[in-house]
């Protein structure tokens, strides 16, 4: 079976292992207080923004930002990326159907939340709902398929 789309398994352990630490500090970044009044503030390209809540905006100019969020959300959808799409060590039609029933659960399952939220959750906590909305689904992805091939490999496992 031909699978071009795939990282090379080499790459899953330390892309698993950098994905699970950012996560961790993204996480504690906006649910711990302390770590949220950490700040490293750097001017940068926006293709659009503004200059605090009621301040100036515009097109195509550098704005004063705090970017650890940003570093870090870009860490972990990286990494994550790469640790959900490596090869097994052994790929086959099983392992890729796995991964295709994974996927479509995880999609399922993260606009059933995302609707959810949708429906109950209001204001600028909102924009919270979004910010995790765009790792959690992929992160869905990886729990369901890594807890499917660990059970296809403890089933396999006990077979032999």
């Amino acid at each position: 079976m031909k699978t071009n789309y795939l990282f090379p398994n080499r790459l899953k352990f330390i892309s698993g292992v950098l994905f699970v630490t950012s996560s961790l500090m993204l996480t504690l970044y906006y649910s711990v207080s302390q770590f949220g009044q950490f700040e490293f503030k750097a001017k940068v390209f926006a293709i659009y923004g503004n200059d605090g809540f009621l301040g100036e905006s515009g097109w195509f100019w550098g704005v004063d930002n705090s970017i650890l969020d940003e570093i870090l959300m870009s860490i972990v959808i990286t990494t994550g990326v790469v640790f959900a799409f490596c090869k097994e060590k052994h790929e086959d039609e099983l392992v890729a159907s796995i991964r295709l029933r994974s996927l479509a659960w995880a999609t399922i399952l993260n606009y059933s939340i995302l609707l959810f939220c949708y429906l109950f959750i209001y204001g600028m906590p909102f924009l919270n709902v979004l910010n995790v909305a765009m790792f959690s689904q992929l992160l869905i992805f990886i729990l369901l398929f890594r807890y499917k091939m660990y059970r296809f490999y403890k089933s396999a496992a006990y077979e032999e």
